[in-house]
């Protein structure tokens, strides 16, 4: 079952597709090199984005270890810069492509006149506002009150979920890949942990790996979170 929230944890929902085509019909796209710094921490981001492609990473520095960690992952068709819109203020959280990456941008002020005179469209807003919100609530929760494994576990369903996949008899693909570092990043471990687990998967016939492709056996997910195809987006 899940924690509390309906969104899910650490992964963004897809927006509603008419916050969608408005944003990419009013907005300017803007192209982002792997590793690039999209909003540094402690300033202030001035748009609401939806992603186009690639991989973004909200996340923060832990000082100790100089490594940052993940809070979020905005994959394409989520929307970015929804905190500094509620809030009016700088975030201590950076913002960087994980991965070369495409968005679409569009200024608060925009988006405050559309609110303003589409009540329809305010509430669409302030829905997905909350639920990005509820996913960071909930990722947090998920990490306290799961272990390692069973974090690895919820983190491969969302991307299930997340895209509709439907499974090929017993197995599901998934649909984004993930390198080990990365999904030791969101769940607050290490890649070899990571790799511990899967390499033990493997040998329950729950997982296999082809290149860069994942598939996973349906049986893996049994009692993990409650989500049905296309929740909650």
């Amino acid at each position: 079952m899940r924690i509390r929230h309906t969104a899910f944890p650490w992964i963004r929902s897809k927006a509603d597709r008419e916050i969608q085509q408005i944003i990419l019909e009013q907005g300017k796209s803007r192209r982002l090199a792997k590793g690039a710094c999209v909003v540094p921490a402690g300033e202030f981001y001035p748009h609401i984005a939806i992603v186009m492609s690639g991989m973004l990473s909200k996340s923060f520095e832990v000082r100790e270890s100089s490594k940052d960690q993940a809070m979020s992952i905005i994959l394409p068709g989520a929307m970015l810069g929804d905190s500094f819109f509620m809030s009016r203020r700088a975030s201590n959280l950076a913002v960087h492509a994980l991965r070369e990456s495409a968005i679409v941008e569009v200024s608060h002020e925009f988006i405050e006149k559309k609110m303003v005179s589409d009540p329809a469209f305010f509430r669409k807003m302030m829905n997905h506002f909350m639920l990005d919100m509820e996913s960071d609530l909930e990722g947090l929760a998920t990490l306290i009150a799961r272990s390692h494994e069973e974090c690895l576990k919820v983190l491969l369903k969302i991307l299930v979920v997340r895209d509709k996949t439907q499974p090929d008899e017993e197995w599901y693909q998934l649909p984004t890949y993930l390198s080990h570092n990365e999904m030791s990043r969101i769940i607050y471990t290490t890649p070899l942990t990571v790799n511990r687990f899967l390499l033990a998967w493997k040998k329950q016939g729950l997982y296999f790996r082809k290149g860069n492709h994942r598939f996973l056996n349906h049986r893996l997910f049994e009692n993990i979170y409650d989500w049905k195809h296309g929740e909650p987006a």
